[in-house]
């Protein structure tokens, strides 16, 4: 009578996150897997920058006080569609293309702004209310994602100096721009606008470097190793 040994699995940490392999599988031969399997669906990264540049440029100009910000409402569409959705999109290609921290910091940038344009639509219609407690909880969004910004610019080490410097902007972006709907002076979060601002700039290099070099299939514009 034939006996079956169950074989041991081990954990394997991939772009796509912890694989559970069997003891017989070793780290070359699921990397060879995932490259082939990465290089089957398009790259979304170009797409998703240029959604979250555009968008947390044009809110950046918002906050900064370069615009007034009676024309926030101005800027709210292409927040919503291409920052918002369209960046979201761009997230979810990239967990089916197996990269856990593009899909991360798109779909999250992405809810967010989404969020943020629902915010401000809300109130505008009067669903949410104006009074301080309503702003209060906005601002506490945005210190949550100055958390999530520093997380993913600690994830980004690995990869490149540009995603670094993105998400680095994006600490103080966020982290001031929340002061004045926390209550504080809205000269703080002026300087907050000048960090987004800052870092829809770095994204847009980092997006046509993407799109560039792949279309060139080399290294056109670039983007600093770690």
């Amino acid at each position: 009578m034939q006996t079956s040994v169950k074989e041991t699995l081990h954990e394997i940490w991939t772009k796509a996150g912890p694989v559970d392999v069997g003891s017989t599988a070793n780290d070359i031969d699921l990397r060879r897997i995932e490259e082939r399997h990465q290089m089957e669906i398009g790259e979304p990264g170009a797409m998703g920058l240029f959604g979250f540049a555009v968008g947390t440029l044009v809110i950046g100009f918002v906050l900064s006080g370069i615009t007034p910000t009676t024309t926030m409402p101005a800027a709210l569409p292409s927040v919503l569609v291409f920052a918002g959705i369209g960046q979201f999109i761009a997230g979810i290609i990239a967990f089916v293309k197996g990269n856990t921290f593009a899909g991360t910091a798109f779909c999250s940038y992405g809810a967010n702004n989404a969020l943020v344009a629902a915010f401000i639509l809300g109130q505008k219609v009067g669903l949410i209310g104006a009074a301080p407690g309503d702003s209060h909880l906005l601002g506490l969004g945005l210190l949550c994602f100055g958390y999530i910004s520093l997380i993913l610019a600690i994830a980004a080490m690995r990869l490149n100096v540009t995603f670094v410097a993105i998400l680095l902007a994006l600490v103080p972006g966020y982290v001031l721009a929340a002061i004045p709907d926390l209550g504080g002076a809205p000269s703080i979060g002026n300087i907050g606008g000048y960090f987004l601002i800052l870092a829809a700039a770095l994204a847009f290099y980092g997006g046509s470097a993407l799109v560039i070099n792949s279309t060139h299939e080399r290294n056109v514009l670039n983007m600093g190793k770690m």
